[in-house]
């Protein structure tokens, strides 16, 4: 199994550096594209378990919303996300008669879908387009990225105190504190790498960013969690080998990006 989740998490490191560094339509374009797999993944949890989202809107709102996210001023993002908010709601507000004991759920697994992945997503690409995004990009996401391997390892070796017993309980204190370990130290080194092109970054930068990453980074994973424990699934896909889905894999992503995006703001953007 850490063979599997190893391999997986350098190949999605190098695609995830790959589309970081080309930039632009490249990077937003792959981005929409991964993003539109979590959200199907996403609509399929609530179909497995007898619900029905409005996945095709979901994706089409996803892709859309990460698209609009690319340009300037904010405002693109706000009126995406307000008209696919509308799209939804009418779209459920047609097929109420086709589902009428699932309809309200129906309508709120669509909208929660629109913000856990395509709103909290939009952040990766405002992130990436900051001044030196590139760095940002990499020192915000290296970070949630790698951590899972530490807080795995962590776990399975020490792990004694569970983290969340009946929401996840492969989960331990002792992991996740390792993953936050890793974080900084995670965080630490990819600002040092990108002072070695623009010596206006520093190590504290990627210090202070891994801790608050790894702090929180997990609460996209535990909030993905609620969903499968919800309808008794082990993973949302096995499209990723070690991984499951491409939502399990990018849940802390989402939660990274946002949280790392204000920080950079305040703190280093002037």
């Amino acid at each position: 199994m850490l063979a599997k989740r190893t391999a997986s998490v350098v190949v999605i490191i190098a695609l995830g550096l790959a589309l970081v560094v080309a930039g632009g339509w490249v990077f937003t374009l792959g981005l929409a594209g991964i993003l539109a797999l979590a959200a199907w993944e996403y609509a399929r949890m609530f179909r497995k378990g007898g619900y029905s989202p409005a996945s095709a809107l979901l994706i089409a709102a996803t892709i859309g919303i990460i698209i609009a996210s690319r340009f300037e001023p904010v405002e693109w993002l706000l009126v995406a996300f307000n008209a696919f908010t509308f799209l939804i709601i009418i779209w459920h507000i047609l097929a109420f008669s086709r589902s009428p004991e699932t309809g309200g759920v129906d309508l709120a697994a669509s909208l929660s879908g629109l913000v856990f992945i395509a709103f909290l997503g939009s952040y990766l690409v405002r992130l990436r387009f900051l001044p030196d995004g590139v760095f940002w990009v990499i020192i915000a996401i290296a970070p949630a990225g790698i951590s899972d391997i530490g807080a795995f390892l962590t776990g399975s070796l020490f792990g004694r105190h569970k983290l969340a017993p009946h929401l996840s309980p492969s989960k331990s204190v002792e992991g996740y504190l390792g993953g936050v370990l890793t974080a900084i130290l995670t965080g630490y080194a990819s600002a040092m790498i990108a002072r070695a092109f623009n010596p206006a970054f520093i190590g504290t930068q990627g210090l202070l960013l891994g801790l608050v990453v790894g702090l929180l980074c997990p609460l996209g994973d535990l909030g993905k969690s609620l969903f499968k424990r919800q309808f008794n699934l082990k993973n949302t896909s096995e499209l990723i080998p070690g991984h499951g889905g491409v939502l399990d894999r990018v849940d802390t992503w989402l939660a990274a990006g946002a949280v790392s995006y204000y920080l950079i703001i305040a703190l280093w953007i002037k």
